[in-house]
């Protein structure tokens, strides 16, 4: 189904109402082809330009596919659209109101950043709102120690995956959800040293989301395959595309102008970050 989701953004993403145009597509989507398409959705097509507009259609993909979810899971939820300085996506229970972002990234961008993942911004733009969260790929996080879970903890800013999102689908079962909103909190106690600690952070959100469903640590791990899984594939995806670009140049009459071309694109160099992306051990 990927490859019908990328045709349709080329077809619709220079379209004034093309957002509107996806929402609608996605809004037919079953459960079954949410929960499919949720692991693939943050990670970026190789084939769309950067800073196309398909690029941007589908960093728009994400967030309908996180308000999608939250629908299923007992939050009312919606993309607020485009606007600068907020979240993309509102969500409101009976209990407490939430604000969302939702990461995508290409397999082949280098080493990431603090300031990519935007945690201190998504902060101030919960403004009133209760809870505040981030969904990115699980193996895009930082998997040693960062900033990013420090501002996570101090901001209480909870910071999860598509995949996590993916094993709450197949177990909700109406239970409240704020035991997950309030991971961050709960970590303040550890001594500050202890607050940049990949391992520390995710140990409490996958503890958080197991609790919650009354599952085990062994079922989400099976989860968290599916992703390594969906990223080999994902990665053979990417790494063909550029592969076939390479094809083209050296299709072309002059040397020079091969070397030429190749070099600017750095396609090599992208196809070596991917293959480092795809044999990346997360801890499962």
């Amino acid at each position: 189904m990927r490859q019908e989701i990328i045709y349709k953004i080329f077809e619709i993403a220079k379209q004034k109402n093309a957002f509107d145009q996806l929402e609608k597509y996605i809004s037919t989507w079953t459960k079954h082809e949410i929960k499919e398409n949720l692991i693939q959705c943050g990670t970026l097509p190789e084939i769309f330009d950067h800073d196309s507009s398909e690029e941007k259609i589908w960093a728009k993909f994400s967030d309908i596919m996180l308000a999608n979810t939250l629908n299923y899971v007992g939050i009312k939820a919606e993309v607020l659209g485009a606007r600068g300085n907020s979240a993309d996506v509102f969500g409101k229970t009976s209990e407490y109101t939430i604000v969302g972002d939702a990461k995508t990234f290409r397999l082949s961008r280098t080493a990431k950043n603090q300031k990519d993942f935007k945690v201190n911004a998504l902060d101030s733009w919960r403004q009133g709102n209760n809870y505040a969260m981030l969904v990115a790929p699980l193996m895009q996080y930082p998997t040693k120690k960062s900033q990013i879970y420090v501002q996570a903890i101090e901001k209480n800013v909870t910071l999860i995956s598509y995949t996590h999102l993916r094993f709450l689908l197949d177990f909700y079962n109406h239970q409240s959800l704020q035991a997950i909103w309030e991971t961050g909190k709960n970590l303040l106690y550890l001594p500050k040293s202890e607050h940049q600690n990949a391992e520390t952070y995710w140990k409490a959100i996958d503890d958080a989301f197991v609790s919650v469903v009354a599952k085990d640590l062994a079922e989400l791990k099976a989860y968290k395959q599916l992703e390594i899984n969906k990223t080999k594939e994902l990665g053979e995806e990417g790494i063909l595309y550029w592969q076939d670009k390479i094809t083209t140049f050296q299709k072309l009459s002059k040397d020079e102008a091969i070397k030429l071309l190749i070099k600017p694109e750095k396609i090599e160099s992208k196809i070596k970050t991917i293959e480092k992306a795809i044999n990346l051990n997360i801890m499962l």
